[in-house]
């Protein structure tokens, strides 16, 4: 399910990320990359912020349009 979608608090796993070469590598060096556990912490008109690592970061709508993840087994 891509990560606009998903649970706010949930711990989820980053599935891929799609989108052009320079999006895929930017994300890659905030952490967001297939593998990457994230968690959605906030939704406000689209935008998001989630937690990476122990760090914040707001996502555009867009940009959370092209994360796909999927809950983190228990």
């Amino acid at each position: 399910m891509p990560l606009s979608q998903a649970e706010m608090g949930e711990s989820m796993l980053v599935v891929r990320v799609v989108g052009d070469e320079k999006t895929r590598r930017h994300l890659g060096s905030l952490g967001i990359m297939s593998g990457a556990e994230l968690m959605p912490l906030s939704l406000t008109g689209g935008d998001m912020i989630v937690r990476v690592r122990d760090s914040r970061i707001a996502l555009n709508g867009a940009v959370a349009q092209s994360i796909f993840v999927r809950k983190r087994p228990a």
